[in-house]
């Protein structure tokens, strides 16, 4: 009987502890911008993925944008806690470009002031004809997790801080491209679990349930 009963605190335990279990992996989306051509939100977004002791960053923007190198901002934008410049790297995007990193205060308006910028070094386009550079932007940040870059941006416009920031172009179409301006992430949504999760902390409610009606019987 008291097998059984340790079996079933167990089976609490677990189902328990899987929903407060941080998340592997989490979307945020592109909902904001000043440049009215860009239309409606979302724009893009950016997936964040917990590998190891680090948190891969990959921006995949909306068919219609490309990445862009324009004025003082920065191709993409974020902020961290407890990172450095040499936890940050390598980074790609889908093209022959390659870039560097500033910190801090990397100033992506309206959105405010980053931690960390990453900018265009070789092979930049402003737009116009060249047509900016493809997307997925990818990088890794050692010795993190995804909730240390939960940090809004300070200084920010009338858009209000965001977490996240990219500057962009608008395509028309394959050939033709127009508006540039920057695009960020100011909400973020608390990830829904999956089925399988509340199926293991309804198992853990109900072992709770019957290891303390058992207790009481015995008591």
């Amino acid at each position: 009987m008291k097998l059984r009963t340790r079996l079933l605190s167990t089976v609490a335990a677990i189902g328990l502890g899987a929903v407060a279990l941080p998340a592997a992996a989490d979307d945020f989306f592109f909902n904001a911008t000043a440049v009215g051509g860009f239309g409606a939100p979302t724009y893009g977004k950016v997936s964040l993925t917990q590998v190891g002791t680090g948190v891969l960053f990959n921006v995949v923007l909306d068919p219609e944008f490309n990445f862009v190198t324009t004025g003082n901002h920065f191709v993409f934008s974020f902020s961290g806690t407890g990172v450095a410049v040499g936890d940050i790297g390598p980074i790609t995007d889908a093209g022959p470009q390659t870039f560097s990193v500033t910190s801090p205060d990397a100033v992506n308006p309206p959105f405010g002031s980053f931690q960390f910028g990453i900018a265009c070094a070789t092979n930049c386009s402003n737009g116009n004809s060249a047509g900016g550079y493809n997307d997925p932007l990818s990088f890794t940040v050692a010795n993190s997790a995804i909730a240390d870059f939960l940090v809004l941006s300070t200084n920010a416009g009338n858009l209000g801080p965001a977490y996240f920031a990219s500057d962009v172009v608008w395509r028309a179409d394959t050939q033709a491209f127009g508006a540039t301006g920057a695009i960020g992430v100011t909400t973020v949504t608390t990830p829904v679990p999956e089925p399988e999760t509340y199926a293991l902390l309804l198992a853990g409610l109900g072992a709770m349930g019957f290891v303390a009606k058992r207790r009481r019987k015995t008591a």
